[in-house]
Parts: C-alpha cells; structure tokens; sequence
C-alpha cells in the first residue's frame, strides 16, 4: 500500500472500514437477517 503514496493513517482507515463491513455483516449472519435486495441470477 505504500507504493501507492498512502501513510500509515490513510492503511488505518481503509482497515477500520473493511473492519466496519465485517462486523456488520457478522451481525446481520448472527441475526439471520435477510438480504432486501438479491442478485440477478441470470
């Protein structure tokens, strides 16, 4: 990631959001939340 110019806190931030969406996706498995919108199949 450094060779693409970014610093330690911009790594940081990119890890905190990847982090973000998986903790919220982990919760919504825990819940057996269904998804409102599916993929098209076809």
């Amino acid at each position: 990631m450094k060779r693409l110019g970014l610093d330690n806190e911009a790594i940081g931030e990119i890890i905190a959001v990847v982090e973000l969406f998986c903790g919220t996706n982990r919760i919504a498995n825990a819940y057996q939340v269904e998804p409102d919108v599916t993929p098209d199949p076809g």
